[in-house]
C-alpha cells in the first residue's frame, strides 16, 4: 500500500512539473493535473486536496526529497572511491551533484520563483530540506563529528547553497558554469576561514 501511494505521489509530481515546464505557468487545476499524470481523481485525493491552492510547495517538497536521496546515494558511492580529495573538494562535489539533479527542473523553478512573495514562502518552507541535505552531506564527508562544529558548518554551507540558487536560476540552457564558479569561490573563502578558526579539517 505504501509503495503504491509513493508511486501515485511521484506520478503526480512528474505531471505537475511537466505542465509547468511545458506551459510556463504555475496555476494548475486538479483535473489538468490528473489528466497529465494519468492518475485517477480518487487516487490523487489520497495525496492532495482537490481544492488545494498550494500545489507548488507540496510538489517541490516531494521532488526535492527524491532528488536529494538520489544525490546523496550517488555522492556516497563517489566518496567511497575517493581517497585523495580534501573536505572542501568533497563538499563542492556534493553541492555540484545537487545542482546537477535540479538542472532538468530549472525552467520550472524559474516559473515558481517569478513572484518574490511565493519565492520567499517556498524558501522558508524548504529550509528544513536544505538543512537536512547539508547535514547528511557532512556526515558522508566526515562521519561522526563534534555537534557544535557540525552546526556551524551546516549554517555556513546553507548560506553558500542558497546564494548559489540565485545564480542557478539566472543561467540558461544546460549550463552550470556560473553556479559552479560561485560555489568554488564561496567554498574556498569558507574553507580559509574555517581552517583559521579550526572548524574545517584538510
Amino acid at each position: 500500500m505504501k509503495k503504491n501511494i509513493e508511486m501515485i505521489k511521484w506520478k503526480l509530481c512528474e505531471g505537475y512539473f511537466s505542465i509547468i515546464g511545458t506551459n510556463l505557468k504555475d496555476e494548475i487545476t486538479f483535473d489538468e493535473l490528473i489528466f497529465v499524470s494519468k492518475v485517477s481523481g480518487k487516487d490523487a485525493e489520497k495525496i492532495i486536496s482537490k481544492n488545494s491552492k498550494d500545489y507548488n510547495f507540496i510538489f517541490l517538497r516531494i521532488l526535492i526529497s527524491k532528488l536529494d536521496t538520489q544525490t546523496l546515494n550517488e555522492f556516497k558511492i563517489d566518496i567511497n572511491e575517493d581517497t585523495v580529495s580534501n573536505t572542501y573538494e568533497k563538499i563542492l562535489e556534493g553541492l555540484t551533484l545537487r545542482f546537477e539533479s535540479f538542472l532538468p527542473y530549472r525552467q520550472s523553478f524559474k516559473i515558481l520563483s517569478q513572484s518574490s512573495n511565493v519565492k520567499a514562502q517556498n524558501f522558508l518552507r524548504l529550509l528544513e530540506k536544505n538543512c537536512s541535505f547539508v547535514s547528511n552531506l557532512l556526515d558522508i564527508v566526515e562521519g561522526r563529528q563534534n555537534q557544535t562544529r557540525k552546526a556551524l558548518m551546516s549554517i555556513a554551507l546553507n548560506i553558500v547553497f542558497l546564494k548559489a540558487v540565485n545564480i542557478f536560476l539566472t543561467e540558461k540552457g544546460n549550463s552550470l558554469d556560473s553556479t559552479i564558479r560561485f560555489l568554488d569561490k564561496d567554498l574556498r573563502d569558507f574553507e580559509d576561514l574555517g581552517q583559521m578558526l579550526g572548524i574545517i579539517k584538510n
